[in-house]
């Protein structure tokens, strides 16, 4: 397991309008946890969340996905909040993000490498969206991964399953949330 002085919790689309959906609850409610135990051993935690320009200049209609949100705008500005259980800290980092990955459209590469972080902790919704895109390119960067089953969900359940049973271990330690807590090292 990772040293927790290089190691980062992320908090990923736990927001109005994706965190909050009826299938991803007992993932939230998991990663309320995770937060509590990350926050007590130290970790940074860096929470990530979808929020566009006024009127969606930064999607382009060649954007199947996020065209769609465009046209429905499913994510005006108050969208962008994190709910109410995964709230940040006064200290505690947030990038916005404008695609399904967590290091697009932002500094979040500059910050986890300012922070000496070499170990990125993962709990978010979508599994086969901000998950699967953010494990693909932190795998690509060299980062060290964990992802917490249990604290990520996805609109079709059997996905989810597929990608925690099968991809995501190629590259990462794929624990629940009671597994990772039990390996971080008591503080101080």
């Amino acid at each position: 397991m990772p040293q927790t002085s290089d190691t980062a919790l992320l908090i990923l689309d736990f927001q109005i309008g994706i965190g909050d959906q009826p299938y991803a609850e007992s993932a939230a409610q998991r990663a309320a946890v995770a937060l509590q135990a990350g926050r007590a051993a130290g970790l940074p935690v860096v929470f990530c969340k979808v929020k566009f320009r006024p009127g969606y200049r930064d999607v382009a209609d060649s954007n199947k996905a996020f065209a769609l949100i465009k046209m429905k705008n499913l994510f005006p500005p108050d969208a962008s909040k994190m709910i109410s259980i995964l709230e940040p800290g006064r200290d505690e980092i947030v990038v916005d993000k404008n695609r399904y990955c967590a290091f697009n459209g932002n500094d979040l590469k500059e910050v986890l490498r300012a922070g000496g972080i070499k170990h990125l902790v993962m709990a978010g919704v979508a599994t086969s969206g901000v998950i699967l895109s953010t494990f693909t390119l932190a795998t690509d960067e060299d980062y060290g991964i964990t992802i917490l089953s249990d604290a990520c969900a996805d609109p079709k359940a059997t996905l989810h399953e597929e990608l925690m049973t099968n991809l995501f271990p190629r590259s990462a330690n794929v624990l629940t949330v009671d597994q990772w807590i039990a390996s971080l090292p008591a503080k101080g």
